[in-house]
């Protein structure tokens, strides 16, 4: 039995702090969030939800803001025509237990802000924190003040302040992508009002554009109210990782000879923001020296969005972390706690990050031998009967090995079975030694 609940500061209000800060709380924990920002403001659009996120988001009703794609059709770039289809529902729900769904990151972002908040989380906004004592642990912030805690977590992101107190004030390096991003939202109601665009808000489906140096992905979301059309182009200048708007003509004139259908959704387009993405190299540890402060999300292991599993490995992420704080009898078993955490997530976690960057080199193939290759195997694994497929797909969504490493954890589930197999229900076996 805990002998009295555990202080935790969260550094970071995004998918993965919040999270954390629900379940913590849920638990009986004083949870107190750090946003640097001064408002609460989800930037981004649409996000994808697969049933791994679903596995931990089912007790928040995100489901009824979210879209249910029936499949992601992969297209060729120069004219539409379909590669292959991934059959989303209901094969997915009824294969993993969980949907497959769309959201916009805001809608998602409200629905944990709200959670928080009814489970007694405390969340400061307009705070920096300046310094971090990872072996106390506290934190100062940017008017002086002191907070202690029992438990430090770093949720604060690919530029995280709070991995350099954890890797004893070294950092990894941010590896940048030759891919830069469109991010565009489009009012549904443009489209339906275009006769050759009407049937893609009239079926729920995700479609995906794959061509040289450039894919596409464009879906519903905001309960398809919006369509969510980001563009990735690995064949034009860095402009750094802060969104900035470029003028339409830019993606008017990149992908100019593309399929009519995406010039036609690129004229709607209201205001383009552009980026870089990145990832961060892998970190020799997210556990400070001391066991009292970790990362987690981003700040751990940042990656391109290409699989659509960073805000996925987020939520993983803060659902397997309560449950390790949730096995400590007292702060001294946090530290050894922290470390099967890290055990616990680290391979998977890079694993799916390798994949993710592998994957966007392979959609972006200019035509020829290897992309003819490439969709020949593709068509070839979606046709054999999944349950007993051999043959490796490129498309990894569909793969029958990689798809249910990738949907079917379930981060309580996993965390649970990982803990009770490493200590006894008394919880004796916990070793004090690190």
């Amino acid at each position: 039995m805990r002998e009295r609940p555990f202080n935790v500061v969260i550094i970071g209000a995004g998918i993965a702090g919040l999270a954390a800060s629900i379940f913590l709380a849920e638990k009986g924990h004083n949870v107190t969030i750090l946003e640097a920002a001064p408002k609460l403001a989800a930037v981004g659009a649409g996000i994808q939800l697969p049933p791994n996120s679903m596995h931990v988001l089912k007790r928040l009703g995100v489901a009824k803001l979210s879209c249910w794609p029936r499949s992601i059709y992969l297209k060729r770039w120069k004219d539409g025509s379909v590669v292959v289809q991934t059959p989303l529902q209901p094969d997915i729900e009824q294969r993993y237990g969980e949907p497959y769904l769309l959201i916009h990151r805001a809608d998602i972002h409200e629905v944990l802000l709200d959670r928080a908040s009814k489970a007694g989380v405390k969340i400061t906004l307009d705070t920096y924190v300046s310094i971090i004592n990872e072996a106390e642990p506290s934190v100062i912030i940017g008017d002086g003040t002191k907070l202690t805690a029992d438990l430090i977590i770093g949720a604060d992101g690919l530029k995280s302040h709070v991995r350099k107190a954890v890797l004893n004030g070294q950092d990894v390096s941010i590896r940048f992508s030759p891919s830069c991003v469109y991010r565009t939202l489009i009012p549904a109601s443009s489209l339906r009002s275009n006769p050759e665009l009407r049937p893609l808000i009239d079926n729920v489906d995700a479609l995906y554009w794959v061509g040289p140096k450039a894919h596409i992905i464009a879906y519903h979301i905001s309960n398809s109210t919006l369509y969510n059309f980001v563009l990735c182009d690995s064949s034009t200048p860095s402009v750094g990782l802060v969104p900035k708007v470029v003028p339409l003509s830019e993606l008017q004139a990149r992908f100019s000879d593309w399929d009519p259908i995406v010039r036609q959704l690129i004229d709607l387009v209201p205001e383009p923001l552009k980026w870089q993405l990145a990832e961060i190299e892998e970190q020799p540890t997210w556990v400070s020296k001391s066991g009292k402060v970790v990362v987690i999300g981003d700040a751990s292991h940042a990656m391109v969005p290409h699989l659509a599993q960073g805000a996925a490995m987020a939520l993983e992420d803060a659902a397997a972390l309560a449950e390790c704080v949730g096995r400590a009898t007292d702060q001294t078993d946090l530290p050894v706690l922290m470390d099967h955490f890290q055990d616990m997530r680290r391979e998977r976690c890079y694993r799916i990050q390798r994949e993710a960057w592998a994957l966007g080199d392979m959609w972006h193939l200019p035509d020829g031998p290897d992309q003819e290759r490439r969709d020949q195997h593709m068509r070839q694994a979606g046709h054999e009967k999944w349950s007993v497929s051999k043959s490796e797909n490129p498309n990894r969504w569909d793969d029958s090995k990689f798809q249910p490493f990738l949907f079917g954890y379930d981060a309580f589930q996993e965390a649970t079975a990982y803990l009770n197999w490493h200590y006894a229900p008394d919880r004796r076996s916990i070793d004090p030694q690190r």
